[in-house]
């Protein structure tokens, strides 16, 4: 169910579905819009279920807009042949705009949605003058179709505000798993997923990796000067609300003092705890949590802001 392909089947199955309840209220109705044989229902869905399968299993390029569009052209014509007033079948087009915009996103949505309007600006009329009141808007059996093709029409375009939202929130929540919105460094949990690699990478070539935990009292214009020192290979998180987390690759410990210290000329009130690996025996976390027990060791002054964290074994 959770592939593309299970997706489709079962738009298949609720495509059957739909057709046969279709078919059973037709067989149940007192006739039909205009004159048509008795059989012309069965005729629709067959036909419309044998195209729906073939868009199914031939793999055609572009299956899902084709049978999406499909879709539009039955229901204008099941609308159009709809004896009700209103025509009852009416709600299946909102069913179809509304099921692609869940599964294909706001673009299909909206494309959808101008396709069943472009399908109703021409079944509605083509309705309404061979009414028995001859286009009379003012009749009641008009006015209530108008009403519910309002109504409709509302509702596709509140659900659509909703899928916008939706998508929305669910692309901030993305962007602030994986970058910090005050920083704009990459978060703690983006870095001990992704980061980890680099302890062994760098004992496999031989090559120090320095990790420094800083500390600022204003992190916003810490996190300015960091981001013009730094080279691309450089690394910079978020590790909580009071420190940036800095990974340096293939920087040996005297380098990695040399950019602190100019960090600190621009910024006085920096604190850091430094470590350099030279093993691959410890866990990024494990080595973030040692250097944040290190930090207690520093203050602002000048000589103790900071702190070699103890090698670990």
């Amino acid at each position: 169910m959770s592939t593309e392909q299970g997706v489709i089947i079962l738009q298949y199955v609720a495509r059957a579905l739909f057709a046969v309840l279709a078919v059973i209220y037709f067989n149940h109705s007192d006739g039909f819009f205009f004159a048509l044989p008795a059989v012309t229902p069965w005729v629709l869905a067959g036909s419309y279920l044998g195209l729906q399968l073939l868009f199914l299993l031939a793999r055609v390029p572009h299956a899902t807009l084709l049978a999406s569009g499909l879709d539009l052209v039955i229901l204008g014509v099941v609308i159009l042949i709809d004896a009700g007033q209103p025509p009852p079948t009416m709600a299946l087009l909102f069913l179809a705009v509304l099921s692609n915009g869940l599964l294909y996103g706001l673009r299909r949505f909206l494309i959808m949605l101008a396709a069943a309007e472009v399908v109703l600006a021409i079944v509605m009329p083509i309705r309404l003058s061979y009414g028995d009141d001859g286009g009379d808007l003012l009749n009641p059996a008009a006015s209530a179709s108008l009403f519910l093709l309002a109504a409709l029409t509302v509702c596709m375009l509140y659900f659509g505000l909703m899928i916008w939202r939706n998508q929305v929130l669910a692309r901030q929540s993305v962007e602030n798993a994986w970058r910090d919105p005050q920083t704009g460094f990459i978060s703690r949990a983006a870095l001990t997923s992704t980061a980890g690699w680099l302890i062994p990478l760098h004992d496999r070539l031989s090559s120090p990796l320095t990790l420094v935990l800083v500390h600022d009292d204003d992190l916003n214009a810490l996190a300015d000067a960091i981001g013009q020192r730094l080279r691309r290979s450089d690394i910079v998180a978020r590790y909580d609300e009071a420190h940036l987390a800095l990974l340096l690759p293939c920087t040996a410990t005297g380098a990695a003092e040399q950019l602190l210290a100019d960090l600190r000329a621009s910024r006085p009130g920096l604190c850091a705890a430094l470590l350099t690996l030279h093993s691959a025996n410890a866990a990024l976390e494990q080595v973030l949590h040692h250097l944040q027990t290190a930090m207690p060791r520093t203050r602002p002054d000048e000589g103790h802001w900071l702190a070699h964290a103890t090698p670990l074994v």
